[in-house]
Order: C-alpha cells, then sequence, then structure tokens
C-alpha cells in the first residue's frame, strides 16, 4: 500500500511539472512571435492591408467615395487615386507609421453586386 502511494504522487507531481513547463513553453514561443513580428513591422502591414478593407468596404458601399485620409483607431493611412470609379478602381494606400511605412496597390472593379478584385500588392 505504500509503494502504491508513493507512486502515485510521483506521478501526479511529474504530471503537474510536464504540464507548467509545456505552458512555459508555449507562452515563451507567443512572446518571441510577438516580438518578431514587431521587428518585422508585420504589425504596420495588418494595420495597412485593414486600411485598404476599408476603403474597399467604404467604396462598395458608395460609388462616389473619394477620400485622401482615412483615419482608423490606430492611425491615418492616406488614399492615391489613378483611377477612380464609379466601376474602374485602382489605389494606393500608404500607412503613415513611424518605423515601417507600407504601401499597398489594389486595382479592383465595382459592380452591382460586389467588387472584383483584380490585384493587391505591396509596392
Amino acid at each position: 500500500m505504500r509503494g502504491f502511494v508513493a507512486i502515485s504522487t510521483v506521478l501526479i507531481l511529474l504530471s503537474v511539472v510536464i504540464v507548467i513547463g509545456i505552458s512555459v513553453t508555449y507562452l515563451s514561443i507567443g512572446e518571441a512571435r510577438s516580438a518578431l513580428s514587431l521587428f518585422r513591422g508585420e504589425d504596420n502591414l495588418d494595420f495597412s492591408e485593414g486600411c485598404v478593407e476599408d476603403v474597399m468596404l467604404k467604396i462598395r458601399s458608395n460609388s462616389s467615395f473619394n477620400s485622401t485620409s482615412f483615419s482608423r483607431p490606430e492611425g491615418t493611412c492616406d488614399i492615391s487615386y489613378t483611377l477612380a470609379g464609379p466601376t474602374n478602381w485602382d489605389i494606393t494606400v500608404n500607412s503613415q507609421a513611424t518605423i515601417y511605412q507600407r504601401r499597398i496597390r489594389v486595382i479592383f472593379v465595382r459592380n452591382a453586386t460586389g467588387i472584383t478584385l483584380t490585384s493587391w500588392k505591396e509596392v
């Protein structure tokens, strides 16, 4: 009986130690990825792509939308038009970031049912 209690205690403690070790490992990997994404400017790319998506939603609902600036809670995006609607659109969105400035060019067609995307690339 004493051996059973000792083995059970060792197994329970070993399980707890393994769970804590795995949790710490996953947390440290997550923090490393966050730091790496900031180092590479990936958060700013997400912000710029969000600006493009917001502008496309505005254009989809209002064919005469042609603002040169778009504000989001994270910051401001500048918009330039090579070809501005009402159906064919060629827009470039610049993020106003302090570290990494991103520029995305999007070409799409606006029709009655929505938007058909032709090109989306970082320039």
